[in-house]
C-alpha cells in the first residue's frame, strides 16, 4: 500500500472522530449536587397555655389595677383585652382621670428584649385607647419587663398571667 493511501485512509477513518467533536450542541456535563447540609431544627417548644381572659370592669374607680393579656411574644391586642380597653376609655373620659400603662412579660428572654417588649404592649395600649378618644397626655407608659412578676412560678401558667399591661387608673 502506497504511503499516499495510506494516509488517506488515515484521515477518513479519523474525519467522523472530529464531526462528532466539533458538533455545535455539545452536550454540557451537569456537576453533581452537592449535599444539602442543614442546621438542625430549633427544639420543639410546647405550646402555652392560653392567656386568662380578664374579666370587663364594669366602670374602674381611680386607683384600681385591671389587666390586659398577651400571647407570647407578641403586642398585638386580643379581642377580650380590647374590651377591657374600651370600658377603660369610658370611664378615664367620664371622670377625667389619667392612666397608667405598665407594660410586663414573662421571664422567658433577655433583660433588654423584655423591657423592649413590654414598651412595645404598653404602646399598644396606649394608641388604642387614643383612637377610643382618650387624650393621649392623660396616659403615661412604662415597661417593667420580666422586673415585677405579679405571679410567682416558672411554669406555662404563671408565664402566660405575667404577659400583660397592668392599667391604673388615677
Amino acid at each position: 500500500m502506497s504511503s499516499s493511501r495510506l494516509a488517506v485512509t488515515a484521515a477518513l477513518s479519523v474525519l467522523p472522530l472530529l464531526a462528532a467533536a466539533g458538533c455545535a450542541h455539545e452536550e454540557k456535563v451537569q456537576p453533581a449536587p452537592r449535599p444539602v447540609t442543614q442546621a438542625p431544627p430549633p427544639p420543639a417548644r410546647k405550646a402555652a397555655p392560653p392567656a386568662p381572659v380578664a374579666e370587663v370592669p364594669e366602670a374602674p374607680k381611680p386607683k384600681e389595677d385591671v389587666a390586659v393579656f398577651f400571647d407570647f411574644d407578641s403586642s398585638l391586642l386580643k379581642e377580650d383585652g380590647r374590651r377591657v380597653l374600651q370600658s377603660i376609655a369610658d370611664a378615664v373620659r367620664k371622670q377625667n382621670a389619667s392612666l397608667e400603662i405598665a407594660g410586663n412579660c414573662d421571664e422567658l428572654g433577655t433583660t433588654e428584649y423584655n423591657l423592649a417588649l413590654g414598651d412595645e404592649r404598653a404602646r399598644a395600649a396606649k394608641t388604642y385607647l387614643v383612637h377610643l378618644g382618650v387624650p393621649a397626655n392623660k396616659i403615661a407608659t412604662v415597661s417593667y419587663g420580666s422586673q415585677r412578676p405579679k405571679y410567682e412560678g416558672h411554669d406555662d401558667d404563671a408565664h402566660a398571667k405575667n404577659r400583660r399591661d397592668d392599667l391604673t387608673v388615677r
